[in-house]
């Protein structure tokens, strides 16, 4: 017989093993949270953001979490950390910055606070002293990778990577320009005032920047000049006047032009170097060249003359006076020195090419010394005449005999006229005219005056001359009354002669007129006397006083 256990074993299935390259389903949640965790945590770094850390000179108002980083209007990150520098005297602020930026993390990005220092002439600056301030910045490129920069107290002038070209300017007085303040093409703003930097005594120099496509204006011959950002004038339509906006009279303006000469001149290079006039009349006449010093010596008093005062060669202005001292030597009279200046180039030097210090005093050396041997001489003047400022005329002298410039000074020395000042003179003659007239016995007029007017007083108060008077009028009155009807006759009389010589006319005229030559001789005498009755009557007529004194020698 058979085993049973082995028929029952022939019959039940086999176990095999199965291998699985994945784990149970159980296993799937924990997995996926290990992959949600890390990305949450990749993301986390990738968006962290980007710190640098930019030094300020203070950082009063910066606060971190709520002080924001502006780039072009928008947010691109925000301040983390604010503590004091290793040196002591700057602040460290920390900025976390958007990824986008890390491109712009080079030395020639830039970062300034905003609200920091507020001015009228940025409405930016006062919104954020008020709502808080901000930090802006710059995004540049090409320069060396850092993240660790040095911040500005203001905005820049000048937004780093806006389009144009710098140039200089350089004047002997700043006046009221400062940095930001506007060139102005006739109304139009064509750049700004970037810096300004004193470089030695009178001498200033100006960091400009003019925008592009107005930079293709500047050119060999340009002008610069000190706007007013008040203007006053008097046309056709009566006195105007206009004001520039608040910024302009805050920092200031510069005018700029092209003259017609220069407009096919050459593009000015970057960084080229113009003159600042004080006004647009200096712009116009040009470069004058350097202020040449000369001294004069005056023997008599130079009453109110200042520093600044005008220099005129025969009306002209060719210089100005900048100091003046009295002298009191020990052998000599007391004077007052005065130290001028004279521009070459009113005196005609020639400015064709550029010339060292030395050659532009030899060549205005040259035109001094050659007026002074045709006899001109520095005085003192006033204009207007006495009430005027004092001056100093360069003029001919009736009274030189050639000359030179003297050397015994600091400077050299151009003489002084001989003759009197205008001034003096003008004293002298006023003098002279004063003491005629005190020559004039004015108190013994003034008394024949008096008596001649009391004897009038008298002549004309008498009671004869007042009956005299009334005796006259009624003289005059009675007359009136007989010269009317006497006329009346009297022209009466002469229509009655007029027309009897008519009618004699008419007889002569007739047949019988040849019958006797008397009767024409008749009618011509009455003829005559009618004329005589008609001129007597008309004699009376303008002359009835005639009746009482008879006719006068000059009556007509």
């Amino acid at each position: 017989m058979s085993d049973p256990r082995e028929d029952n074993a022939a019959g039940l299935p086999k176990a095999r093993n199965i291998h699985r390259r994945w784990p149970g389903l159980i296993w799937a949640v924990p997995l996926a949270a290990l992959i949600v965790v890390g990305y949450l945590g990749l993301s986390a770094i990738t968006e962290r953001g980007i710190d640098v850390v930019v030094t300020f000179e203070s950082a009063a108002g910066v606060t971190p979490g709520d002080t924001k980083v502006i780039v072009q209007g928008v947010q691109a990150g925000h301040v983390t950390h604010v503590r004091v520098a290793e040196d002591g005297l700057h602040v460290d602020v920390t900025l976390r910055l958007d990824p986008h930026e890390s491109a712009a993390l080079n030395t020639a990005t830039q970062f300034w606070l905003i609200g920091a220092k507020p001015s009228f002439s940025d409405l930016s600056s006062l919104r954020a002293a008020v709502a808080g301030l901000s930090i802006g910045m710059a995004p540049q490129t090409g320069g060396t990778p850092t993240t660790h920069f040095i911040g500005l107290q203001e905005p820049p002038a000048i937004t780093p990577g806006t389009k144009g070209t710098q140039y200089f300017l350089k004047t002997p007085t700043l006046g009221s320009v400062q940095p930001g303040a506007s060139i102005l093409y006739r109304g139009q703003e064509i750049g700004k005032v970037v810096a300004t930097k004193l470089l030695a005594l009178n001498s200033f120099q100006l960091q400009i920047f003019v925008y592009d496509p107005y930079d293709q204006f500047v050119r060999k011959g340009a002008e610069f000049w000190t706007g007013s950002p008040f203007a006053l004038t008097l046309g056709d339509n009566g006195l105007q006047a206009s004001l520039s906006p608040a910024a302009n009279v805050l920092q200031g303006l510069i005018q700029f032009d092209l003259p017609d000469a220069a407009r096919d001149a050459l593009l000015s290079p970057k960084d080229t170097v113009f003159t600042l006039f004080a006004s647009q009349a200096a712009a116009v006449q040009g470069d004058l060249g350097p202020p040449i010093s000369y001294e004069v010596a005056f023997k008599g008093s130079a009453g109110d003359l200042a520093d600044g005062a005008k220099v005129t060669l025969l009306g002209v202005k060719v210089g100005e006076v900048r100091d003046v001292k009295l002298v009191l030597p020990e052998d000599d009279v007391p004077s007052t020195l005065a130290t001028i200046v004279i521009y070459p180039a009113e005196l005609h030097v020639d400015r064709s090419e550029e010339k060292e210090a030395d050659a532009w005093r030899k060549a205005s050396d040259e035109v001094i010394n050659r007026l002074l041997a045709q006899g001109f001489r520095a005085r003192l003047a006033q204009s207007p005449p006495l009430i005027g400022s004092r001056t100093i005329a360069i003029g001919p002298d009736s009274e030189a005999r050639g000359g030179t410039l003297g050397l015994q000074g600091k400077f050299p020395r151009i003489p002084s006229a001989v003759s009197a000042s205008d001034t003096d003179q003008l004293l002298s003659q006023a003098n002279d005219i004063l003491g005629k007239v005190n020559q004039i016995p004015f108190a013994s007029i003034g008394a024949q005056l008096d008596g001649l007017t009391a004897h009038l007083d008298q002549i004309t108060g008498s009671p004869e001359l007042k009956d005299s008077l009334t005796h006259l009028d009624g003289t005059l009155r009675q007359i009136d009354k007989t010269i009317g009807p006497l006329i009346a006759r009297l022209n009466k009389s002469v229509d009655q002669v007029g027309g009897a010589a008519t009618a004699a006319t008419g007889v002569l005229g007739g047949a019988g007129a040849n019958q006797d030559q008397s009767l024409a001789d008749a009618i011509r005498q009455i003829d005559q006397m009618a004329r005589s009755i008609r001129a007597l009557s008309d004699y009376l007529g303008r002359h009835p006083e005639a009746l009482i004194g008879g006719k006068t020698k000059d009556a007509r």
